[in-house]
C-alpha cells in the first residue's frame, strides 16, 4: 500500500495528510517547532465547514524518525525557500529492501508555487513530479489548520517534470481524488506552473498593503510585466478555466464562524513572522528577465519592499497607498 510522506505541516501539507488519512490512505506528516509539539500532544485540529475534527495523522519531526520503504511517495509541501534543505535531508536516505537511496528509488512530488522547486529536485531525484496547488487553507496557530472549501479540500494539477507522463501518476491522482483532493494529470506541468505564478504574483502586495484601487492596479501592472517576461523567454502559460478537466464548482469556500480566511500564503507568513516565498514568485520574474537580457522593475520593487517590511516587523496588510505610490510611482488607478 502506498504511503505518502508529507514533508511540511503547514496549511497545504496538513490538509493533504489529513484528507488522505481520513480517506484511509496511509500518510505521515513531517512538521517542526511549536506546530510539531502541538500535533504530537493533541493531534491535528482540522477545521472544515462541516465541523472540527481531531485527526490522528501520524506525525514526525524529521527524516531520522522515518524508515522509508519502496511503497513511499515523498510529498514536499514546504514553502519554496525551504525546498533545497528538505531535498538535501531526504534524498540520500536508505530505503528498506533497496541498495539505492531515496533519490533513486522514490518519486518526489513538489507542491510549491513558482518554477524553481522541480528543477532543484531533479539534481538529486530521478523521478520528479511537479504540481500546481489551489488551496484556501490557512495555518496561523500551532496544531490547527482551517480548510474552508467543500466538498473539495484542495485542487492539484500534477505532471512529470520537466514534461511527459509517468505510470505512477494515475495511482497518485486516484488516491488524491478519493480523498477530496481533486487532481488532474497534465503532460506539460511547467506551463501550468507558469499560469499559477501569474495568478499569485500579487501575493506580496496583498501581504503588506491594505486593499485599495491602487493596490489592484499595481497587481495588474506586475502581472502584465511578468507576461511580457514570459513572452521574452518563450514560456507558455496554461489557461486554467479553459483547460482544466476538474469540476471546480466543488471547490467553493464555505463560511466557518470565527474562521474567515485572513489572506493568502504570503499574508499568513507575514502574520506569523515567518520568511516569505516572494523570492520564488516576484523574484522568479526578475531572474528570468535578467537571464535573458531584460528587466522587471515593478516586480523587483515589490520584492524589495516585502522583504523590507518583513524585516521591520510590519503587520500584515497594514501599509497604505502613500507607501505604495512611492514604491510604484508610474502605476495609476484607471
Amino acid at each position: 500500500m502506498t504511503r505518502y510522506v508529507v514533508i511540511g505541516g503547514g496549511a497545504v501539507g496538513a490538509t493533504v495528510a489529513a484528507q488522505l488519512h481520513l480517506a484511509g490512505t496511509s500518510s505521515v506528516l513531517v512538521a517542526r517547532g511549536a506546530h510539531l509539539a502541538a500535533l504530537r500532544e493533541n493531534g491535528l485540529r482540522y477545521v472544515r465547514p462541516d465541523g472540527t475534527t481531531t485527526v490522528p495523522v501520524p506525525v514526525v519531526g524529521g527524516p531520522d524518525e522515518v524508515d522509508l520503504t519502496g511503497d513511499d511517495v515523498l510529498v514536499v509541501a514546504t514553502k519554496a525557500q525551504d525546498v533545497e534543505g528538505v531535498l538535501a535531508a531526504w534524498a540520500w536516505l536508505p530505503v528498506v529492501g533497496h541498495d539505492d537511496p531515496a533519490a533513486a528509488v522514490l518519486p518526489v512530488v513538489l507542491l510549491q508555487n513558482g518554477l524553481d522547486s522541480e528543477r532543484t529536485a531533479l539534481r538529486r531525484f530521478a523521478t520528479v513530479f511537479g504540481a500546481v496547488t489551489w488551496s484556501a487553507a490557512s495555518h496561523l496557530h500551532p496544531g490547527e489548520v482551517v480548510s474552508p472549501t467543500s466538498p473539495i479540500a484542495s485542487v492539484f494539477w500534477i505532471g512529470a517534470y520537466p514534461s511527459g507522463t509517468h505510470p505512477a501518476l494515475a495511482a497518485l491522482a486516484a488516491d488524491f481524488t478519493a480523498a477530496d483532493l481533486a487532481t488532474q494529470v497534465v503532460p506539460d506541468i511547467a506551463r501550468w506552473k507558469a499560469g499559477k505564478l501569474l495568478a499569485i504574483l500579487p501575493n506580496a502586495l496583498t501581504a503588506v498593503y491594505a486593499p485599495s484601487a491602487l493596490r489592484d492596479a499595481a497587481a495588474e501592472a506586475i502581472r502584465a510585466e511578468a507576461g511580457a517576461v514570459f513572452d521574452l523567454v518563450g514560456q507558455p502559460v496554461a489557461d486554467f478555466p479553459a483547460e482544466s478537466t476538474i469540476d471546480l464548482a466543488g471547490f467553493a469556500v464555505r463560511p466557518i464562524p470565527g474562521k474567515d480566511r485572513p489572506g493568502a500564503s504570503t499574508w499568513q507568513s507575514v502574520a506569523r513572522g515567518a520568511p516569505v516565498e516572494s523570492d520564488f514568485l516576484n523574484g522568479e520574474i526578475v531572474l528570468l528577465a535578467r537571464l535573458h537580457g531584460g528587466t522587471a522593475p515593478l516586480n523587483e520593487a515589490v520584492l524589495r519592499r516585502v522583504h523590507q517590511a518583513v524585516a521591520a516587523g510590519v503587520a500584515a496588510g497594514s501599509l497604505g497607498d502613500e507607501d505604495l505610490a512611492r514604491l510604484l510611482p508610474l502605476v495609476e488607478v484607471p
